[in-house]
Protein backbone atom coordinates (compact mmCIF):
# COMPACT_ATOMS: atom_id res chain seq x y z
CA UNK A 1 0.00 0.00 0.00
CA UNK A 2 2.24 2.57 1.11
CA UNK A 3 4.96 1.84 -1.77
CA UNK A 4 4.48 1.07 -5.50
CA UNK A 5 5.87 -2.27 -6.12
CA UNK A 6 8.67 -2.01 -9.37
CA UNK A 7 9.11 0.87 -11.87
CA UNK A 8 6.71 -0.84 -13.84
CA UNK A 9 4.36 1.30 -11.77
CA UNK A 10 5.56 4.58 -13.57
CA UNK A 11 3.70 3.53 -16.48
CA UNK A 12 0.25 3.35 -14.46
CA UNK A 13 -2.13 6.42 -14.89
CA UNK A 14 -3.84 7.73 -12.03
CA UNK A 15 -5.99 9.69 -14.10
CA UNK A 16 -7.57 6.76 -15.84
CA UNK A 17 -7.91 4.58 -12.49
CA UNK A 18 -10.19 7.66 -10.83
CA UNK A 19 -11.79 7.55 -14.26
CA UNK A 20 -12.79 3.91 -13.80
CA UNK A 21 -13.58 3.94 -10.24
CA UNK A 22 -15.93 7.46 -10.79
CA UNK A 23 -18.07 5.74 -13.69
CA UNK A 24 -18.81 2.56 -11.38
CA UNK A 25 -19.81 4.57 -8.23
CA UNK A 26 -22.40 6.94 -10.84
CA UNK A 27 -23.64 4.27 -12.26
CA UNK A 28 -24.73 2.51 -8.70
CA UNK A 29 -26.46 5.06 -7.51
CA UNK A 30 -29.90 5.20 -8.28
CA UNK A 31 -31.51 8.59 -10.08
CA UNK A 32 -31.34 11.08 -8.00
CA UNK A 33 -30.11 14.68 -7.76
CA UNK A 34 -27.09 12.92 -6.35
CA UNK A 35 -26.67 11.44 -9.13
CA UNK A 36 -27.36 13.99 -11.70
CA UNK A 37 -25.04 16.19 -9.86
CA UNK A 38 -21.82 13.56 -10.20
CA UNK A 39 -22.58 13.19 -13.27
CA UNK A 40 -22.74 16.98 -14.21
CA UNK A 41 -19.42 17.31 -12.64
CA UNK A 42 -17.53 14.07 -14.24
CA UNK A 43 -19.01 15.24 -17.76
CA UNK A 44 -17.74 18.37 -17.15
CA UNK A 45 -14.50 17.14 -15.73
CA UNK A 46 -13.62 14.82 -18.68
CA UNK A 47 -10.88 13.17 -17.28
CA UNK A 48 -10.94 10.66 -20.55
CA UNK A 49 -9.78 14.15 -22.23
CA UNK A 50 -6.25 13.61 -20.38
CA UNK A 51 -3.76 12.09 -21.99
CA UNK A 52 -2.11 11.12 -19.13
CA UNK A 53 -1.15 12.27 -15.49
CA UNK A 54 1.43 14.95 -17.31
CA UNK A 55 -1.36 16.23 -18.88
CA UNK A 56 -2.94 17.39 -14.82
CA UNK A 57 -0.21 19.48 -14.75
CA UNK A 58 -0.21 21.33 -18.20
CA UNK A 59 -4.24 21.74 -18.90
CA UNK A 60 -7.08 21.93 -17.51
CA UNK A 61 -8.74 19.62 -20.61
CA UNK A 62 -12.11 18.86 -19.78
CA UNK A 63 -12.94 21.56 -18.34
CA UNK A 64 -11.64 23.52 -21.87
CA UNK A 65 -13.26 21.42 -23.84
CA UNK A 66 -16.72 22.36 -22.02
CA UNK A 67 -16.27 25.82 -22.21
CA UNK A 68 -15.00 25.81 -26.11
CA UNK A 69 -18.18 23.46 -26.95
CA UNK A 70 -20.49 26.05 -25.39
CA UNK A 71 -19.04 28.65 -26.65
CA UNK A 72 -18.67 27.56 -30.33
CA UNK A 73 -21.86 26.29 -30.05
CA UNK A 74 -24.05 29.27 -28.09
CA UNK A 75 -23.58 32.82 -29.67
CA UNK A 76 -25.35 34.00 -26.76
CA UNK A 77 -23.21 32.83 -23.88
CA UNK A 78 -20.17 33.80 -26.65
CA UNK A 79 -21.89 37.54 -26.93
CA UNK A 80 -22.04 37.84 -22.54
CA UNK A 81 -19.33 36.41 -21.87
CA UNK A 82 -16.87 38.59 -24.54
CA UNK A 83 -18.79 41.80 -23.48
CA UNK A 84 -17.72 40.55 -19.58
CA UNK A 85 -14.26 39.87 -20.02
CA UNK A 86 -14.25 43.31 -22.16
CA UNK A 87 -15.15 45.16 -18.93
CA UNK A 88 -12.99 43.01 -16.23
CA UNK A 89 -9.46 44.19 -18.78
CA UNK A 90 -10.75 47.61 -19.39
CA UNK A 91 -11.94 48.66 -15.65
CA UNK A 92 -9.24 46.35 -13.72
CA UNK A 93 -5.41 46.29 -13.90
CA UNK A 94 -3.92 43.93 -16.04
CA UNK A 95 -0.20 43.78 -13.81
CA UNK A 96 -0.17 43.85 -10.05
CA UNK A 97 3.76 45.17 -10.13
CA UNK A 98 2.81 49.09 -10.84
CA UNK A 99 6.39 49.94 -10.20
CA UNK A 100 9.25 47.97 -10.65
CA UNK A 101 11.52 48.90 -7.82
CA UNK A 102 8.92 47.68 -5.24
CA UNK A 103 9.96 43.54 -4.58
CA UNK A 104 6.59 42.18 -5.26
CA UNK A 105 5.02 39.26 -7.67
CA UNK A 106 3.47 40.74 -10.53
CA UNK A 107 0.56 38.40 -10.28
CA UNK A 108 -2.31 38.29 -7.33
CA UNK A 109 -0.10 37.42 -4.57
CA UNK A 110 -1.02 36.15 -1.06
CA UNK A 111 -0.69 39.06 0.41
CA UNK A 112 -3.38 41.02 -1.87
CA UNK A 113 -6.91 41.02 -1.35
CA UNK A 114 -9.81 43.23 -2.78
CA UNK A 115 -11.39 45.49 0.07
CA UNK A 116 -8.09 45.13 2.15
CA UNK A 117 -4.70 46.40 0.15
CA UNK A 118 -6.95 46.50 -3.06
CA UNK A 119 -9.15 48.86 -1.44
CA UNK A 120 -10.22 50.31 -4.81
CA UNK A 121 -11.58 47.03 -5.63
CA UNK A 122 -14.80 45.89 -2.96
CA UNK A 123 -15.40 42.29 -1.88
CA UNK A 124 -16.84 40.33 -4.45
CA UNK A 125 -16.34 43.05 -7.13
CA UNK A 126 -16.25 40.17 -9.95
CA UNK A 127 -19.07 38.48 -9.18
CA UNK A 128 -21.32 41.34 -8.67
CA UNK A 129 -20.08 42.53 -12.42
CA UNK A 130 -20.91 39.27 -13.97
CA UNK A 131 -24.37 39.21 -11.97
CA UNK A 132 -24.36 42.72 -14.22
CA UNK A 133 -24.34 40.57 -17.34
CA UNK A 134 -26.44 37.83 -16.28
CA UNK A 135 -29.89 39.31 -15.05
CA UNK A 136 -28.78 38.59 -11.16
CA UNK A 137 -28.27 34.85 -12.32
CA UNK A 138 -25.96 33.58 -9.52
CA UNK A 139 -25.32 30.19 -11.43
CA UNK A 140 -25.01 32.09 -14.92
CA UNK A 141 -22.59 34.48 -13.37
CA UNK A 142 -20.43 31.67 -11.99
CA UNK A 143 -20.38 30.19 -15.68
CA UNK A 144 -18.73 33.62 -17.01
CA UNK A 145 -16.32 33.73 -14.26
CA UNK A 146 -15.64 30.14 -15.01
CA UNK A 147 -14.66 30.35 -18.36
CA UNK A 148 -11.64 31.69 -17.74
CA UNK A 149 -11.67 31.66 -14.04
CA UNK A 150 -10.67 27.43 -14.00
CA UNK A 151 -7.19 27.86 -14.96
CA UNK A 152 -4.70 31.27 -15.55
CA UNK A 153 -2.95 29.94 -18.60
CA UNK A 154 -4.09 28.10 -21.41
CA UNK A 155 -8.01 28.38 -20.77
CA UNK A 156 -9.26 26.91 -24.21
CA UNK A 157 -9.13 28.54 -27.80
CA UNK A 158 -12.82 30.67 -27.37
CA UNK A 159 -14.66 31.26 -31.25
CA UNK A 160 -18.06 32.00 -32.04
CA UNK A 161 -18.35 34.04 -35.27
CA UNK A 162 -21.61 34.89 -34.63
CA UNK A 163 -21.06 36.80 -31.15
CA UNK A 164 -18.29 38.20 -32.68
CA UNK A 165 -20.06 39.77 -36.21
CA UNK A 166 -22.95 41.42 -33.70
CA UNK A 167 -20.43 42.64 -31.40
CA UNK A 168 -18.41 44.70 -34.59
CA UNK A 169 -21.97 46.17 -35.38
CA UNK A 170 -22.39 47.61 -31.56
CA UNK A 171 -18.58 49.03 -32.19
CA UNK A 172 -16.18 46.67 -30.38
CA UNK A 173 -13.00 45.54 -32.61
CA UNK A 174 -10.89 42.27 -32.39
CA UNK A 175 -8.53 44.36 -30.11
CA UNK A 176 -11.56 45.11 -27.79
CA UNK A 177 -12.82 41.36 -27.67
CA UNK A 178 -9.29 39.72 -27.94
CA UNK A 179 -5.66 39.53 -26.58
CA UNK A 180 -3.37 38.79 -28.78
CA UNK A 181 -1.39 35.83 -28.94
CA UNK A 182 0.64 34.09 -30.83
CA UNK A 183 1.49 30.81 -32.61
CA UNK A 184 1.67 28.58 -29.05
CA UNK A 185 -1.06 31.24 -27.45
CA UNK A 186 -3.81 32.08 -29.81
CA UNK A 187 -5.48 35.37 -29.12
CA UNK A 188 -8.35 34.69 -26.03
CA UNK A 189 -10.71 37.14 -24.14
CA UNK A 190 -9.02 35.92 -20.94
CA UNK A 191 -7.46 38.54 -18.83
CA UNK A 192 -3.43 37.74 -18.43
CA UNK A 193 -2.71 35.94 -15.13
CA UNK A 194 -1.26 38.87 -13.58
CA UNK A 195 -4.76 40.46 -13.97
CA UNK A 196 -6.93 41.26 -11.11
CA UNK A 197 -9.29 38.83 -12.53
CA UNK A 198 -7.43 36.82 -10.48
CA UNK A 199 -7.32 38.48 -7.01
CA UNK A 200 -8.38 36.85 -3.69
CA UNK A 201 -11.72 37.80 -2.22
CA UNK A 202 -13.33 38.90 -5.92
CA UNK A 203 -16.20 36.53 -5.13
CA UNK A 204 -16.51 37.32 -1.59
CA UNK A 205 -14.62 38.36 1.31
CA UNK A 206 -14.67 34.96 2.89
CA UNK A 207 -13.91 33.01 -0.57
CA UNK A 208 -10.12 32.95 0.52
CA UNK A 209 -7.64 30.77 2.92
CA UNK A 210 -7.23 31.70 6.08
CA UNK A 211 -4.35 34.70 7.10
CA UNK A 212 -3.07 31.71 9.67
CA UNK A 213 -2.51 29.14 6.32
CA UNK A 214 -0.88 31.87 4.61
CA UNK A 215 1.77 32.29 7.22
CA UNK A 216 2.31 28.54 7.20
CA UNK A 217 2.88 28.75 3.59
CA UNK A 218 5.12 31.37 3.56
CA UNK A 219 6.85 29.57 6.83
CA UNK A 220 7.23 26.37 4.99
CA UNK A 221 7.53 26.75 1.12
CA UNK A 222 8.91 30.34 1.15
CA UNK A 223 11.42 31.28 4.19
CA UNK A 224 12.20 34.87 3.75
CA UNK A 225 9.75 36.20 1.33
CA UNK A 226 7.16 38.38 2.09
CA UNK A 227 2.98 37.28 1.23
CA UNK A 228 3.05 39.73 -1.94
CA UNK A 229 5.74 38.15 -3.57
CA UNK A 230 3.89 34.77 -3.35
CA UNK A 231 1.70 33.98 -6.59
CA UNK A 232 -1.90 33.12 -4.63
CA UNK A 233 -2.88 30.64 -7.52
CA UNK A 234 -7.07 32.04 -6.95
CA UNK A 235 -7.72 30.03 -10.27
CA UNK A 236 -8.07 27.16 -7.82
CA UNK A 237 -10.75 29.39 -6.23
CA UNK A 238 -12.55 30.14 -9.23
CA UNK A 239 -12.55 27.03 -10.26
CA UNK A 240 -14.12 25.36 -7.42
CA UNK A 241 -17.14 27.80 -7.52
CA UNK A 242 -17.75 27.01 -10.79
CA UNK A 243 -17.66 23.40 -10.88
CA UNK A 244 -19.58 23.37 -7.11
CA UNK A 245 -22.52 25.12 -8.62
CA UNK A 246 -22.32 23.14 -11.45
CA UNK A 247 -23.27 19.78 -8.99
CA UNK A 248 -25.96 22.27 -7.02
CA UNK A 249 -27.26 23.19 -10.68
CA UNK A 250 -27.93 19.63 -11.53
CA UNK A 251 -29.50 18.75 -7.98
CA UNK A 252 -26.44 17.94 -5.44
CA UNK A 253 -27.08 18.47 -2.30
CA UNK A 254 -24.60 22.25 -1.43
CA UNK A 255 -23.29 20.25 1.50
CA UNK A 256 -22.08 17.42 -0.67
CA UNK A 257 -21.02 19.31 -3.18
CA UNK A 258 -18.78 21.13 -1.13
CA UNK A 259 -17.32 17.81 -0.06
CA UNK A 260 -16.97 16.48 -3.74
CA UNK A 261 -15.34 19.04 -4.74
CA UNK A 262 -12.77 19.32 -1.23
CA UNK A 263 -11.91 15.38 -2.13
CA UNK A 264 -11.05 16.64 -6.25
CA UNK A 265 -8.95 18.88 -4.91
CA UNK A 266 -6.65 16.40 -2.99
CA UNK A 267 -7.18 14.02 -6.00
CA UNK A 268 -5.25 16.74 -8.10
CA UNK A 269 -3.07 17.55 -5.48
CA UNK A 270 -2.36 14.07 -5.21
CA UNK A 271 -1.60 13.40 -9.03
CA UNK A 272 0.51 16.45 -9.57
CA UNK A 273 2.76 15.39 -6.05
CA UNK A 274 3.27 11.71 -7.78
CA UNK A 275 4.40 13.23 -11.04
CA UNK A 276 7.30 14.37 -9.35
CA UNK A 277 8.23 11.84 -6.52
CA UNK A 278 7.71 8.48 -8.42
CA UNK A 279 11.09 8.24 -10.13
CA UNK A 280 13.06 9.28 -7.41
CA UNK A 281 11.36 7.32 -4.75
CA UNK A 282 11.29 4.06 -6.48
CA UNK A 283 15.76 4.89 -7.15
CA UNK A 284 15.25 5.11 -3.33
CA UNK A 285 14.10 1.92 -2.70
CA UNK A 286 16.39 0.81 -4.99
CA UNK A 287 19.70 2.02 -3.67
CA UNK A 288 18.33 1.02 -0.09
CA UNK A 289 18.39 -2.85 -1.37
CA UNK A 290 22.03 -2.35 -3.34
CA UNK A 291 24.10 -5.20 -2.30
CA UNK A 292 27.07 -2.67 -2.64
CA UNK A 293 25.49 0.16 -0.46
CA UNK A 294 24.22 -1.99 2.13
CA UNK A 295 28.00 -3.50 2.62
CA UNK A 296 29.17 -0.32 3.09
CA UNK A 297 26.27 0.27 5.77
CA UNK A 298 28.10 -0.17 8.91
CA UNK A 299 30.64 2.68 8.68
CA UNK A 300 28.71 5.31 6.38
CA UNK A 301 25.32 6.70 6.15
CA UNK A 302 23.16 6.23 3.38
CA UNK A 303 24.11 8.99 1.53
CA UNK A 304 27.75 9.05 1.67
CA UNK A 305 27.70 5.03 0.99
CA UNK A 306 25.84 5.99 -2.72
CA UNK A 307 27.67 8.73 -3.85
CA UNK A 308 31.34 6.72 -2.99
CA UNK A 309 29.71 3.59 -4.72
CA UNK A 310 28.31 5.89 -7.40
CA UNK A 311 31.96 7.52 -8.31
CA UNK A 312 33.70 4.23 -8.09
CA UNK A 313 31.19 2.69 -10.56
CA UNK A 314 32.11 5.99 -12.87
CA UNK A 315 36.08 5.33 -12.08
CA UNK A 316 36.02 1.75 -13.03
CA UNK A 317 33.57 2.45 -16.54
CA UNK A 318 31.65 -0.88 -14.60
CA UNK A 319 28.13 0.79 -15.89
CA UNK A 320 29.55 0.50 -19.06
CA UNK A 321 28.81 -2.84 -19.40
CA UNK A 322 25.56 -3.90 -20.81
CA UNK A 323 24.81 -6.16 -17.72
CA UNK A 324 25.07 -3.39 -15.58
CA UNK A 325 22.14 -1.37 -17.42
CA UNK A 326 19.72 -2.26 -14.27
CA UNK A 327 21.95 -1.53 -12.01
CA UNK A 328 20.66 0.77 -9.12
CA UNK A 329 23.40 2.85 -9.03
CA UNK A 330 23.97 3.41 -13.01
CA UNK A 331 20.71 4.48 -13.01
CA UNK A 332 21.16 7.02 -10.54
CA UNK A 333 23.86 8.47 -13.03
CA UNK A 334 22.31 7.82 -15.95
CA UNK A 335 18.86 9.79 -14.20
CA UNK A 336 21.07 13.01 -12.95
CA UNK A 337 23.00 13.16 -16.10
CA UNK A 338 25.85 12.04 -15.37
CA UNK A 339 28.56 10.05 -17.45
CA UNK A 340 28.96 6.10 -17.09
CA UNK A 341 32.80 7.31 -17.53
CA UNK A 342 34.15 8.87 -14.78
CA UNK A 343 38.06 8.79 -15.35
CA UNK A 344 38.77 12.02 -15.52
CA UNK A 345 38.70 13.98 -12.07
CA UNK A 346 36.80 16.93 -13.31
CA UNK A 347 34.07 14.90 -15.15
CA UNK A 348 33.88 13.16 -11.32
CA UNK A 349 33.61 16.39 -9.80
CA UNK A 350 30.49 17.09 -12.28
CA UNK A 351 29.07 14.11 -11.36
CA UNK A 352 28.95 14.58 -7.45
CA UNK A 353 27.78 17.93 -7.79
CA UNK A 354 25.08 16.34 -9.61
CA UNK A 355 24.49 13.35 -7.35
CA UNK A 356 24.53 15.70 -4.19
CA UNK A 357 22.03 17.94 -6.20
CA UNK A 358 19.20 15.60 -6.12
CA UNK A 359 19.77 13.62 -3.26
CA UNK A 360 18.01 15.59 -1.07
CA UNK A 361 14.81 15.33 -3.37
CA UNK A 362 15.23 11.45 -3.74
CA UNK A 363 15.50 10.87 0.09
CA UNK A 364 12.48 13.20 0.70
CA UNK A 365 10.27 11.53 -2.30
CA UNK A 366 11.52 7.71 -0.89
CA UNK A 367 9.94 8.88 2.50
CA UNK A 368 7.39 10.31 1.71
CA UNK A 369 6.22 7.17 -0.48
CA UNK A 370 6.96 4.74 2.41
CA UNK A 371 4.70 7.23 5.21
CA UNK A 372 1.78 8.17 3.06
CA UNK A 373 -1.21 6.31 1.09
CA UNK A 374 -0.12 5.78 -2.32
CA UNK A 375 0.82 3.03 -4.87
CA UNK A 376 -1.34 0.19 -6.39
CA UNK A 377 -4.28 -1.92 -5.15
CA UNK A 378 -6.24 -4.45 -7.16
CA UNK A 379 -4.81 -2.92 -10.44
CA UNK A 380 -5.83 0.69 -9.23
CA UNK A 381 -3.33 2.86 -8.69
CA UNK A 382 -3.71 5.21 -6.36
CA UNK A 383 -2.59 8.97 -6.15
CA UNK A 384 -0.41 10.23 -3.39
CA UNK A 385 -1.95 11.21 -0.40
CA UNK A 386 -1.70 13.83 2.21
CA UNK A 387 -2.48 10.97 4.63
CA UNK A 388 0.07 9.45 6.81
CA UNK A 389 -0.24 5.47 7.60
CA UNK A 390 3.55 4.54 8.68
CA UNK A 391 6.65 6.63 9.47
CA UNK A 392 6.88 8.92 12.71
CA UNK A 393 4.57 10.66 14.38
CA UNK A 394 3.18 14.18 12.82
CA UNK A 395 4.03 16.08 16.36
CA UNK A 396 7.76 14.16 15.72
CA UNK A 397 8.89 15.13 12.51
CA UNK A 398 7.88 18.58 13.44
CA UNK A 399 9.90 18.60 16.63
CA UNK A 400 13.07 17.48 14.49
CA UNK A 401 12.94 19.45 11.69
CA UNK A 402 11.64 23.20 13.00
CA UNK A 403 12.20 22.48 17.14
CA UNK A 404 15.78 21.40 15.44
CA UNK A 405 15.65 18.62 18.20
CA UNK A 406 18.75 16.38 17.64
CA UNK A 407 16.79 13.04 17.10
CA UNK A 408 17.22 11.04 13.29
CA UNK A 409 13.60 9.57 13.11
CA UNK A 410 13.75 8.74 9.43
CA UNK A 411 15.82 5.31 9.57
CA UNK A 412 16.91 3.77 6.73
CA UNK A 413 20.78 4.96 7.39
CA UNK A 414 20.45 8.64 6.76
CA UNK A 415 22.37 11.20 8.17
CA UNK A 416 20.51 13.83 11.19
CA UNK A 417 21.28 16.40 8.66
CA UNK A 418 19.24 14.62 5.47
CA UNK A 419 16.64 13.36 7.57
CA UNK A 420 16.02 17.21 8.79
CA UNK A 421 16.34 18.03 5.15
CA UNK A 422 13.79 15.73 4.04
CA UNK A 423 11.46 16.40 6.73
CA UNK A 424 11.32 20.30 5.63
CA UNK A 425 10.82 19.14 1.99
CA UNK A 426 7.69 17.03 3.11
CA UNK A 427 6.07 19.16 5.02
CA UNK A 428 6.14 21.89 2.37
CA UNK A 429 4.42 19.11 -0.16
CA UNK A 430 1.69 18.14 3.14
CA UNK A 431 1.13 22.42 3.34
CA UNK A 432 0.25 22.07 -0.61
CA UNK A 433 -1.99 19.95 -0.43
CA UNK A 434 -3.88 22.50 2.67
CA UNK A 435 -3.09 25.43 0.01
CA UNK A 436 -4.92 23.57 -2.46
CA UNK A 437 -7.54 21.51 -1.60
CA UNK A 438 -8.36 25.00 1.26
CA UNK A 439 -8.94 26.84 -1.87
CA UNK A 440 -11.08 24.62 -3.48
CA UNK A 441 -13.23 24.64 -0.27
CA UNK A 442 -13.63 28.27 0.05
CA UNK A 443 -14.39 28.35 -3.85
CA UNK A 444 -16.93 25.87 -3.26
CA UNK A 445 -18.65 26.76 -0.19
CA UNK A 446 -19.32 30.51 -2.10
CA UNK A 447 -20.93 28.34 -4.31
CA UNK A 448 -23.12 27.13 -1.63
CA UNK A 449 -24.56 29.75 -0.79
CA UNK A 450 -25.17 31.43 -3.61
CA UNK A 451 -26.28 28.87 -6.11
CA UNK A 452 -29.92 27.35 -6.84
CA UNK A 453 -30.87 23.71 -8.14
CA UNK A 454 -32.43 23.78 -11.77
CA UNK A 455 -35.32 21.81 -13.04
CA UNK A 456 -33.89 18.16 -14.95
CA UNK A 457 -32.93 18.65 -17.85
CA UNK A 458 -32.37 23.08 -17.63
CA UNK A 459 -28.99 24.76 -17.20
CA UNK A 460 -27.71 27.74 -16.83
CA UNK A 461 -26.54 27.58 -20.08
CA UNK A 462 -30.21 28.18 -21.54
CA UNK A 463 -30.24 31.68 -19.61
CA UNK A 464 -27.71 33.47 -21.56
CA UNK A 465 -30.38 34.17 -24.60
CA UNK A 466 -32.88 35.97 -22.11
Amino acid sequence: MAQTQDAAATAKNNISSADRIAKVLIETIPDSGMKNGLKRYYDILNPEAYVSDDDVAINNTGLAGYFERHFSNNACFAEKALRFYNDVRTSTRATQKTDPQIARNSRPSLGDQAGKNRADLAPGWLYQKALKYTNGNPNAALTLIGLCGHDDTKQGSFRNQAATQRLHLNGLSDADLFISGDEDNPATPCPPMTADFFLPGSLDAKSDISESLKKKILRTQYPGKTAEQIAAKNYHVLGAAFMTCQMIEAGLNPFLAVRVEAMAANLYRGIRLCQNIETPAHLFWSLQRHPEIRRRAWGQSFEEAVLNVALEKGRTKACMKSQAQDDAVCKLLLTVGAPFDLSIPRLQERAKDYIQGYMDNMIASGLYASWHVSGEIAGISLPCSREQLFGPHPFMKWLVSQAQWPLNICGSGLSMESCRKALKTITAWEVDFDWTVSQHRAGAQFAARVCKPYPQGKTSMDEFCN
